[in-house]
């Protein structure tokens, strides 16, 4: 394989990688339904474990899991890809980072 064929082939599958956990367009040559269909698979997936690690996270810091969880995971999710070299700890650490902090009561002191 050429040196140029390496590098479109490169960029193809760059193309349908982020079609897949970035919500990019769906490169050409690709059914757009199957697709569509196994993205919705890995963002599943990806909420599925992320949720398990979030919640120990939280868990951890003696922070509460808010109700809505999914519902923020999947906000997460949608554009946000992992990058390379990351696991999940490093993607839940990031999600709770988002997350307001613990509030303290007005009549506290300190």
């Amino acid at each position: 394989m050429t040196d140029t064929r390496r590098r479109d082939l490169a960029a193809r599958q760059a193309e349908l990688l982020a079609a897949l956990v970035a919500d990019a367009p769906v490169p050409p040559g690709f059914d757009a339904d199957r697709v569509a269909a196994e993205a919705r698979t890995l963002r599943v997936k990806r909420r599925r474990v992320l949720g398990r690690v979030v919640t120990e996270v939280l868990d951890a810091a003696g922070r509460p899991v808010p109700e809505d969880l999914d519902a923020r995971l999947d906000w997460w999710i949608t554009g946000r890809p992992r990058r390379t070299g990351t696991g999940f700890h490093d993607d839940a650490h990031a999600f709770v980072a988002t997350l307001p902090g613990p509030r303290r009561r007005w009549w506290s002191r300190g």
